[in-house]
């Protein structure tokens, strides 16, 4: 089962638009849909997240309750060839590589999102980030730990390179 919020900007807090999934590969279908959809730029996305929160609250690390069975690492100093990177970095994984809005052919920029074996709770999810992160070389920008951490959809962002791909 993977679970998660959405929030329909950065400045939303409510936490009552909630995605669940009978598996990660209908997660990862409905991820390829959003990467087919032409949009201006990130304002134009939802923001989605794997946190599940306390019932009747906004979006604050206090008021989650869990990882709903999937995560995501935010990568954005990266330079050389994109999958022959991922593939010694973390190619025993499962995983679907997108590129956010600011990515460029010369400095990608992107989001790996990997299923989980089973939800992470509320007490967990900063040991395990950090030994996500650790695992994965320490790709993953630092400062996305929080608990409450909001992601882009993927889209067709104008201007950018985009992409998508499952290993």
């Amino acid at each position: 089962m993977i679970s998660g919020t959405l929030f329909k900007s950065l400045y939303k807090t409510d936490t009552v638009n909630k995605i669940d999934f009978e598996s990660f590969n209908e997660f990862a279908q409905v991820l390829y849909k959003l990467a087919d959809i032409p949009r201006k730029d990130k304002t134009s996305a939802y923001l989605m997240s794997p946190a599940s929160y306390l019932s009747g609250t906004t979006r604050k690390n206090d008021n989650v309750t869990k990882w709903g069975g999937w995560c995501a690492v935010d990568v954005d100093d990266f330079a050389g060839d994109l999958k022959e990177f991922l593939q010694q970095k973390c190619g025993k994984y499962h995983f679907v590589c997108y590129s956010t809005a600011s990515s460029t052919k010369e400095t990608p920029k992107f989001r790996l999102v990997f299923p989980l074996t089973r939800e992470v709770n509320r007490e967990e999810i900063k040991h395990f980030w950090f030994s996500l992160n650790t695992e994965l070389g320490e790709m993953g920008d630092i400062q996305t730990k929080d608990l409450s951490r909001m992601y882009y959809i993927p889209g067709k962002y104008a201007n950018a390179n985009n992409f998508i791909f499952t290993n």
